[in-house]
């Protein structure tokens, strides 16, 4: 029963010096409104993949099991003497992790950078990264999480497509690995994002459902629910009108979810969006077990109540967020969601 108005990754090491922070206030806190898109050159096999630690620091276990994903995927992993450093919550200081981020953009022997893990922090560098490093050497960014804020501060500021998709650290399955293949690799335009056949016997969690039927197209842009809300009011946040977004979370309670939702709504971005594609609210809904059990609505019901009066197409459980099949989205290339066949389409290649 609905109850809509309850709530309104290798041997090869490289020690690569830190380059000199660039803090020019007036370019690197300047809102552009309607980036013009750079597309970074598609990777290939043998290509030399820099990683880099700009949030939480990366365990050992973790870093051996990126190292041996890049490996797998075909490429050779370099990293600074920064990759294991750890200070508090934090992969070291700022500056240190300002440093990895130019240096591995700066370094003409580095086709792509990878993420080796997510956690929090990346927010904290936002001000104070070099985009002009970026903008003169475009090339491959990925990750996801707390990585999202790195997504938005790249592309606005740059226009640069970068890539919401697994952590070096990740589960690559063979579903998370062949989309990252397809987009990072390719230069195919109409490739489909749909629920994987494998998910049949997944729990709620993973149910695939519309919210508000149609189609509609539009720029990609998104991720993790938290990190977007954290960027409203910030120079780094991103205009939603005509976009396509698309959102994931994962351990947040159903009224948490309500809460920073309400922001969106509040803060006027989501009614101007043209569709919102929804990933898997993963460890998101209540449980029995629950202290506040007795007065929480479902998932569900927060996304429909909050939602479905959009007037735009609005769906739930595509494969993208914290979960082992976790799909490659290209970050600002025109997409085409289909909330009533439940498929996000990307209209364009990411790469070139």
């Amino acid at each position: 029963m609905k109850r809509r108005n309850f709530i309104q990754k290798s041997s090869l090491t490289v020690a690569m010096g830190a380059l000199g922070i660039q803090q020019a206030f007036s370019s690197n806190h300047r809102t552009i409104a309607s980036p013009e898109v750079i597309k970074p050159k598609a990777l290939k096999l043998g290509d030399t993949i820099g990683l880099i630690t700009p949030a939480s620091a990366v365990s050992r276990s973790a870093f051996e099991k990126t190292l041996e994903n890049i490996d797998r995927l075909g490429f050779k992993a370099v990293y600074s003497d920064n990759i294991r450093v750890k200070r508090g919550f934090l992969a070291g200081t700022d500056e240190q992790r300002l440093a990895d981020i130019h240096a591995m953009f700066a370094n003409d022997q580095v086709d792509g950078i990878v993420c080796a893990r997510g956690g929090y922090g990346t927010g904290r560098l936002l001000s104070e990264i070099d985009y002009s490093i970026i903008k003169a050497n475009p090339k491959v960014l990925i990750g996801y999480s707390d990585i999202t804020a790195l997504l938005y501060g790249i592309y606005q500021q740059t226009g640069l497509v970068c890539f919401h998709g697994p952590v070096g650290a990740s589960n690559f399955t063979d579903f998370t690995t062949d989309g990252f293949n397809e987009v990072l690799m390719n230069k195919t335009k109409g490739t489909v994002i749909a629920r994987p056949k494998t998910w049949e016997e997944k729990g709620a969690t993973y149910d695939t459902y519309t919210i508000t039927p149609g189609s509609a197209r539009g720029k990609l842009i998104g991720g993790n629910l938290s990190l977007v809300v954290s960027l409203i009011g910030t120079p780094h946040d991103i205009d939603f009108t005509d976009k396509i977004v698309f959102i994931e979370e994962i351990g947040e309670s159903s009224y948490r979810v309500d809460r920073m939702l309400t922001q969106l709504l509040q803060s006027g971005k989501l009614e101007k969006a043209r569709g919102i594609a929804l990933g898997i609210f993963n460890d998101c809904d209540y449980e029995e077990e629950d202290q506040s059990y007795p007065s929480s609505i479902s998932l569900r019901e927060v996304l429909e109540d909050r939602l479905e009066d959009l007037g735009i197409p609005v769906m739930y459980g595509l494969p993208f967020g914290h979960i082992a099949d976790n799909a490659t989205l290209p970050f600002g290339i025109e997409a085409e969601l289909d909330a009533s066949n439940h498929t996000l389409t990307l209209l364009e290649s990411g790469v070139s």
